[in-house]
């Protein structure tokens, strides 16, 4: 009883998950998207300093003292001491740059976007990643059904065959070629059993579970019929060619920055502070002395206008612009290359979703037979019409046919969301 208990304990504690609480799971737990968040933050934050350093302000405090003594030739040694400070703001609004703050300003814009794009494409790969595993589960559960049902099949044959066998109707090599079919099914029930624990494994790491099991509650859609459509303009929705535009827009406003250092900059500039200073001898003395009434404060002011043009550089600013623009053509020949791995990812993944819509309906019918051929090879069997080797090809063929047909249904559900994923699509929407 105790242990009864303890058994409906742990299955109470078995979480149990639908593929969109997987998918709603892993992006809410998983630390690569709060690493993502994270950097877009601090993107957003050089974005707004960008935007700041349109003008300075700058405020400093300075001051030092010292003390110590002096001795003068022929003279006796004296102390003396100084000391100073100064306070000061000055501000900076730039006139004109050739265009290096408003560069700045677009590049740091772009750089935010990036950043966000990069959040969301983290998020997109944690969402395949989640109902990948959950299919895989699901697959090696729909094998582990299959392969117990050959397994009670070829268990009931075997009961056929040592009947047989007692009665001197049946070799006794017929009793022993099944009991390590029996055994070899056995052996791979043990082992899909060990594979769907480790992908179990695999699907609560990626969500934070507790606990080293799992309890899934969708099944594998029924497969859709028909050609697969795709739109006009399949993958635009991508978020890997919105990164590829603002990268685009960050190089353009790097050759705008390296342009600009061939151009004058013009800044007006204010500044204002107050200070101190004093320094002599600690004793009135022919020297002068040390006195704190020239600490007082004594303010000033002042504005003027800057003019800065560096005329030659040694050739520094056309290297920087020729490697600005050699960098711009590089992000368009890459943006070329992810369009096209893009086509191509679309283009097969539908082919294959066209492939498994066609395949799963054929398997089915196929399962269904070998099912009807087993019982009937199996009677046939056991009224001496049909040979045990007959028997071992229909068992054989039955547990084929059902295996492959489970795997068949699981791996269309996995290609219909890769199909979804890829065109930039809801994952878990209905199928197209």
């Amino acid at each position: 009883m105790i242990l009864l208990l303890a058994a409906l304990a742990d299955a109470a504690d078995v979480p149990e998950l639908s593929l969109a609480d997987a998918v709603r799971m892993v992006v809410e737990r998983n630390p690569d998207r709060e690493s993502a968040v994270l950097a877009e933050s601090i993107a957003q934050i050089d974005a707004h300093r960008a935007r700041l350093d349109r003008a300075t302000l700058a405020l400093g405090v300075s001051g030092d003292g010292a003390a110590g003594v002096q001795k003068p030739w022929n003279e006796d040694t004296i102390g003396v001491a100084s000391a100073d400070w100064d306070a000061r703001a000055r501000l900076t609004v730039p006139l004109y740059a050739g265009g290096a703050i408003q560069a700045s300003i677009d590049r740091a814009d772009a750089a935010s976007r990036i950043a966000t794009t990069d959040r969301t494409i983290t998020e997109r790969q944690l969402v395949r990643a989640a109902y990948t595993a959950y299919w895989t589960i699901r697959g090696y559960e729909l094998q582990i059904a299959a392969t117990e049902e050959g397994l009670a099949l070829t268990q009931e044959g075997l009961d056929i065959i040592s009947a047989k066998a007692k009665a001197g109707l049946a070799a006794g090599i017929d009793v022993n070629r099944s009991t390590v079919e029996l055994y070899a099914q056995q052996d791979a029930l043990v082992s899909e059993k060990s594979e769907l624990y480790q992908s179990q494994q695999d699907l609560i790491r990626l969500l934070h579970l507790q606990g080293d099991a799992v309890v899934l509650t969708d099944v594998a859609p029924e497969p859709a019929s028909g050609a697969v459509a795709l739109p006009e303009n399949a993958g635009e929705k991508r978020p890997e060619l919105q990164r590829k535009d603002d990268e685009a827009a960050a190089a353009e406003a790097a050759i705008r920055a390296a342009r600009s250092a061939t151009l004058p900059s013009v800044s007006v500039f204010a500044t204002a502070g107050a200070g101190g200073a004093s320094a002599g001898p600690t004793d009135d003395s022919a020297f002068g002395a040390f006195t704190a009434d020239d600490l007082r404060p004594a303010l000033d002011a002042s504005a003027g206008l800057q003019l800065s043009w560096n005329v030659f550089d040694l050739g520094k600013t056309h290297d920087s612009v020729a490697a600005a623009k050699l960098a711009a053509a590089q992000v368009d020949a890459s943006a070329l290359a992810e369009k096209d791995s893009i086509a191509a990812d679309i283009r097969q993944a539908a082919a294959r979703v066209r492939e498994l819509r066609e395949r799963v309906p054929l398997s089915d019918k196929q399962v269904a037979l070998a099912r009807d051929n087993l019982q009937i090879v199996r009677d046939l069997y056991a009224q001496g019409s049909a040979t045990v080797l007959e028997l071992f090809d229909a068992q054989s063929a039955f547990r084929s046919a059902s295996t492959q047909g489970a795997s068949l249904r699981v791996q269309l559900a996995t290609a219909e969301c890769d199909l979804r994923w890829l065109l930039g699509d809801d994952p878990l929407g209905a199928p197209r």
